[in-house]
């Protein structure tokens, strides 16, 4: 006797009179046979079969249902289950800490050491070498032999290169000179990499040392904010790259938004000429954004293409093309942009624009925070918690949820579940039907 698997296709029924309440209304699961015939197994040819729905899907849709019917209305209260922490979360602090928060924050440390060597060594290097293409010694100095990749690389395309070699034209035109000179492509670019993390180390050791040392509370936890959570996160997967994330659409026209409004009310304060010098740095620094990132990301993918060019791929090649990786995911830095977005909908109110007086609001609650985290724990541990403090902690701390409306719209969807148990019922009812079919055809 052939045995095929029965499917089944649930729908939902109300058992109750249409008129009763919303509360009051329950469903029920109901098996009926498709209308439409099928091709089934050799035998049962014109037999109708069933589709079946996942206890899961069924339960969820149960809940879909339940909050349909509780939130009918013309001004329900929809979002009673969440409220916002009256006392900004600092009760909650205390539990942030878990045990993983060790192994996070050492991997945090280590790819921010592995970044900041990596460019410092790669761009050093080429800097060195660069610099000494014309030099007709062979040596640089005195380290070794200008390398083949900085030869093979240093008239390939770039746009700053391009624009600083028209600047050269236009100023030996009118000068009247008449020798041209030509920029330095490569060691430009690795200039303004290495100078940009120069400034960002710089700011780094100026805020760490200013959170010891500064006489106001206030400035002392705000400096230690801006250094865990903003200046150790950018050294982690910095690069001039890492530029073109001011670049991205979706962020200029964010920062264009935000910008729009600073701009008119500083141009009603202090004039239009400021307003218009305002508008043409903004443009001049994005345009830069745009340029000297597109450059690096040529550059660096160049040095990457020389990294893996080769019959075997060395440690150190190994762990820059790994650099480069955790570099080009790290241009748009997705856990920021949320970061700032969850910020921007907690404290910009609704025309989400972070006014002065709005951003005084979240800078101080964040100084706050890392002093309660200090407070509460060890050194150890709320170093630990400050390395991989992300937008899920803050969620935490912020958000409430009311519990017993929580449950109740579950008890009164869900009620006891066991998907297994649910699934099996399905599988073995469909088996048993589909037997007792063939053995009355058999009879037949």
């Amino acid at each position: 006797m052939e045995v095929v698997a029965n499917e089944l296709d649930i729908e939902r029924v109300e058992s109750v009179d249409v008129k009763s309440g919303p509360e009051e209304r329950a469903y029920v699961l109901r098996r009926r046979s498709s209308s439409k015939g099928s091709k089934g197994s050799k035998g049962s040819k014109g037999r109708t079969e069933t589709r079946k729905t996942s206890s899961f899907e069924e339960e969820y849709e149960s809940l879909e249902e339940a909050a349909w019917a509780k939130f009918d209305e013309s001004y329900p209260d929809f979002f009673q289950v969440l409220e916002f922490a009256k006392d900004g979360g600092f009760s909650e602090v205390h539990e942030l800490w878990d045990s993983s928060r060790y192994l996070r924050a050492a991997l945090a440390l280590l790819m921010l050491v592995a970044n900041v060597g990596t460019i410092l060594i790669n761009d050093g290097g080429y800097l060195v070498h660069a610099t000494h293409l014309a030099d007709d010694q062979e040596d640089t100095l005195g380290i070794h032999p200008v390398d083949d990749n900085v030869r093979a690389i240093q008239n390939d395309y770039m746009i700053s290169g391009f624009l600083v070699d028209k600047c050269f034209e236009a100023f030996a035109t009118l000068s009247g000179c008449g020798s041209r000179m030509h920029s330095p492509r490569i060691a430009l670019i690795c200039a303004i990499e290495l100078f940009l993390l120069a400034l960002l180390i710089v700011k780094a050791v100026n805020c760490f040392v200013a959170s010891f040392v500064e006489k106001l509370e206030r400035v002392r936890w705000t400096k230690a904010c801006i250094f865990w959570w903003e200046v150790f996160p950018e050294l982690s997967s910095f690069s001039a790259m890492r530029l073109l994330h001011f670049a991205t659409p979706s962020v200029v026209l964010c920062d264009l938004y935000s910008f729009a409004a600073y701009a008119g009310s500083r141009a009603e304060l202090d004039g239009y000429a400021t307003g218009f010098r305002l508008w043409l740095v903004f443009v001049l620094k994005k345009l830069m954004c745009l340029v000297v990132g597109i450059d690096a990301f040529l550059f660096k993918v160049r040095v990457a293409y020389s990294d893996i060019h080769k019959d075997e791929l060395g440690p150190w090649s190994f762990l820059s093309l790994t650099m480069f990786i955790v570099q080009v995911l790290g241009i748009v830095q997705l856990s920021m942009f949320v970061r700032d977005r969850i910020f921007l909908f907690i404290f910009g109110g609704e025309d989400s624009i972070m006014q002065p007086a709005e951003r005084a609001l979240k800078n101080i609650w964040l100084a706050m925070v890392v002093r309660k985290l200090c407070q509460l724990f060890e050194w150890h541990r709320a170093i630990a918690i400050l390395m991989t403090f992300d937008e899920d902690d803050f969620q935490k701390l912020v958000l409430n949820e009311n519990g017993d409306i929580h449950e109740s719209l579950m008890s009164t969807s869900v009620g006891s579940w066991d998907p297994l148990t649910e699934s099996a019922g399905f599988a073995s009812e469909g088996l048993l039907s589909r037997i007792s079919e063939d053995d009355k055809e058999g009879h037949q």
